[in-house]
């Protein structure tokens, strides 16, 4: 971004009147790829971006975006927030970083993996689908597949003194495959996630995505009761991503957490911690600054099941006379300022997986739960859901089950939980990136026959 142009806006900004003055500027290249048969599906290279500014007047703030960065941009930018700043209603106070704190220098970007060829990732791709097909003659077709590639940058700057700046890539390959025996149908999903493109394992990817598929086939419900239940790792991280607003300070200030009120009281099982960590070497969603430029910090938002902390931003910690966590949040350069976490770590226990299936005579393991955001409520905690996974009994996995629905509350489960297991992986599927070992619950309803 050309600091020179900055300058400018801001000159121009400081001579109509602006107080405060900030600009937020992201850019994304991506690659994606699909075969099909052996031959190339879908090939799209594209780029996006560009810089949102905004700016005090009288109190009220004004914002305006382009995708442009020509001297006529500049102006268009200061009137279009100078006439929203006019017009504003809202009687919010709008906070401005002062780029003050300790800043975490993070290595997120792997100049290798934009070296390494198109025509190396497109035969990975070739190769990972073949794999996939000559795995079992159960096996018949890809239903989905895709090599995801994405490099970025971010800037922000203001009048304040901040100016931070932070670059990132990564990339992922995932292979969603169907299976058949002529008389049950099934799906499975596979993907590897790396910072580097020459460590994605295309068998590690055909194995995950054939295997549980394959064990599924022949699935009949269960009779209803209440059991213990181990729920998959992967599975248990969608499930607090999608409870994730509980611990937004926003949310909690408007009355539609039930948390509120709770901080430094026993919210969960003693085995439960839950830690954003933006720090994490490799992780999708590490970074030294948020959406407001302040300094990102490792918590514990839940700790061996205290409430530690909500999530904040400049506007929520201001409200409730604390320091922010560094959890600003922006969907693109457009968006708002809205709260989010960066890589959530729900810490692992000791026990391999098959050491606590052991220690369950009848129960069920969970491998996947469906329409988590239609089937749960986040104000109060009640979810009912489907899911499929398998039955165990006398300590070992048996036969595979489904339809089957499993229901409770979210704030009881957590209180519920018994212990987890060595097994950490995150979950591309989560709607943050959230990683967990699979987890014991206690006592769960099961809906079945």
């Amino acid at each position: 971004m050309n600091e020179k142009w900055i300058d400018q806006l801001f000159e121009l900004g400081s001579k109509k009147g602006f107080s405060d003055q900030e600009v937020y500027y992201m850019k994304n290249k991506s690659t994606d790829i699909s075969v099909f048969q052996g031959e190339i599906e879908k090939f799209n290279l594209s780029e996006d971006g560009g810089l949102s500014y905004r700016a005090i007047l009288n109190g009220k703030v004004g914002y305006a975006y382009t995708e442009l960065f020509d001297e006529s941009s500049i102006e268009m930018l200061v009137n279009e927030a100078m006439q929203n700043a006019e017009i504003i209603e809202s009687e919010d106070e709008i906070y401005f970083h002062d780029g003050s704190g300790e800043y975490t220098q993070i290595d997120n970007y792997n100049e290798a993996i934009e070296k390494s060829s198109i025509e190396s990732k497109i035969a990975f791709m070739k190769n990972l689908e073949n794999e996939i097909l000559t795995t079992d003659e159960r096996v018949k077709r890809l239903a989905q597949n895709g090599y995801d590639e994405v490099s970025g940058s971010r800037v922000i700057k203001n009048t304040k003194g901040l100016n931070v700046t932070d670059q990132y890539n990564y990339c992922l390959a995932y292979a969603m495959t169907v299976v058949s025996d002529g008389t049950d149908t099934r799906t499975g999903i596979g993907y590897d996630v790396s910072d580097d493109f020459e460590k994605l394992e295309a068998s590690k990817i055909a194995s995950e995505t054939t295997s549980e598929a394959l064990a599924m086939l022949g699935a009949t419900s269960m009779k209803s009761g209440v059991y213990p239940v181990v729920i998959k790792n992967e599975t248990f991280a969608q499930l607090i991503s999608a409870y994730m607003g509980i611990f937004n300070a926003e949310r909690v200030q408007k009355n539609m957490s039930k948390l509120k009120g709770q901080l430094g009281e026993s919210v969960a099982s003693k085995a439960f911690t839950l830690i954003d960590h933006p720090h994490l070497q490799g992780a999708l969603s590490s970074s030294s600054f948020d959406a407001e430029g302040v300094a990102t910090i490792k918590k514990a938002i839940v700790e061996e099941g205290k409430l530690k902390t909500f999530l904040h931003n400049l506007k929520t910690a201001t409200k409730d006379g604390v320091a922010s966590t560094g959890n600003a949040s922006k969907g693109s350069y457009k968006g708002t300022i809205g709260i989010a976490p960066s890589n959530l770590i729900i810490e692992s226990g000791e026990q391999s997986f098959d050491e606590m299936i052991e220690e369950i005579e009848s129960g069920v393991y969970i491998i996947s739960l469906q329409g988590l955001h239609a089937g749960i409520d986040t104000i109060s905690g009640d979810f009912s859901l489907q899911c499929y996974g398998f039955e165990i009994k006398s300590g070992k996995l048996g036969r595979p089950v489904s339809q089957i629905t499993i229901s409770g509350n979210f704030f009881d489960l957590l209180k519920d939980i018994e212990c987890f297991a060595n097994d950490f992986r995150f979950s591309i599927l989560s709607g943050y990136y959230t990683g967990s070992a699979s987890v014991k619950i206690n006592n769960l309803t099961i809906s079945g026959e």
